[in-house]
């Protein structure tokens, strides 16, 4: 890495690619942004990006690395340009709706290329795989998530593409492996590919059922890591607790609520992509993990919606 302050390359400066400049920005990371728009151009001026420009093929090649934070339909578009570079290049989740694309892309990617799941940085996901990996409560029994909402925000891609890759990468890292799928089915509630339940399971049996939807009117977001002798929930109430419940009790009788720091997580992911950039270990999620998660996202689209 250059000497002094790490020089970013930020591709998109839409509305969570502002987060990501404010964070970088904070973390003593130089960033020169690509920004179409005018909302995005005055984003990065805003932000303090250090200099703009209008295309990928734009940006310097001095950048240590690159963050990739455009619409997901072009995140390829811009890992194939970004590629020859040899630097790393961070993506935003998922790496690509197109299963097929990503499995063409070149040797090096394995090494250059990794996915932004913010969840496996979250100190409550965290803790659920310590306690999990542990077996503090005994064995996992199964993993059941909930991540509910209302209408699609992205005109790109339907709700389960920006929805379930989240619980795809929370059971990667609770679990430590993407479930196999076993079957899926429509979210009755909404029409079209904008809600899915899905049955899936680890390789050594353990259950999942991850439900996300873009049509329940008020937002829902839940982790529940059911073990032998309790059962744990983290959930959008509080993200600072984790609610530990032991079998055999009532559920107005006695539980514990186990405090986790509510630290943001995209800020931790980028800070762990800044030390592998100084000569850190790599962060996650790996080309080989994203896709995989794409592939269950596939499989459990085909399920569904044929």
């Amino acid at each position: 890495m250059s000497a002094g302050e790490p020089r970013i390359g930020l591709v998109g400066v839409g509305d969570w690619g502002r987060h990501i400049l404010r964070d970088l920005r904070d973390l003593g990371a130089r960033v020169e942004a690509v920004a179409r728009s005018d909302a995005s151009i005055a984003r990065a001026s805003k932000g303090g990006a250090a200099s703009i420009v209008g295309s990928v093929s734009d940006l310097s090649i001095d950048c240590d690395g690159y963050v990739v934070a455009s619409p997901t339909t072009s995140h390829l578009d811009a890992v194939d340009a970004l590629l020859p570079r040899g630097k790393p290049i961070f993506v935003e989740k998922p790496l690509s709706q197109d299963i097929g694309r990503i499995r063409h892309l070149p040797a090096e990617a394995s090494r250059l290329v990794f996915t932004m799941h913010k969840w496996r940085y979250h100190p409550g996901i965290c803790e659920l795989a310590r306690i999990a990996s542990e077996e503090e409560f005994g064995p996992p029994l199964g993993l059941r998530t909930f991540r509910m909402g209302w209408e699609n925000h992205h005109k790109d891609v339907n709700s389960i593409w920006t929805l379930l890759p989240h619980d795809m990468s929370i059971a990667l890292h609770v679990l430590g492996e993407v479930p196999s799928i076993l079957s899926a089915m429509p979210d009755p509630t909404i029409s079209g590919p904008h809600g899915v339940i899905v049955r899936a399971s680890t390789s050594s049996g353990t259950p999942v059922v991850i439900e996300v939807s873009a049509g329940k009117p008020n937002k829902h977001r839940s982790v529940v890591l059911a073990c032998r002798d309790a059962a744990c929930e983290l959930d959008d109430a509080n993200y600072g607790r984790i609610v530990i419940r032991p079998r055999g009790t009532l559920q107005s009788g006695d539980f514990e609520e186990r405090l986790v720091a509510d630290d943001m997580p995209l800020r931790a992911e980028l800070e762990a992509f800044l030390r592998h950039l100084a000569g850190g270990p790599p962060p996650y999620s790996s080309l080989a993990d994203e896709t995989a998660i794409v592939a269950a996202i596939q499989e459990s689209i085909d399920l569904a919606f044929g």
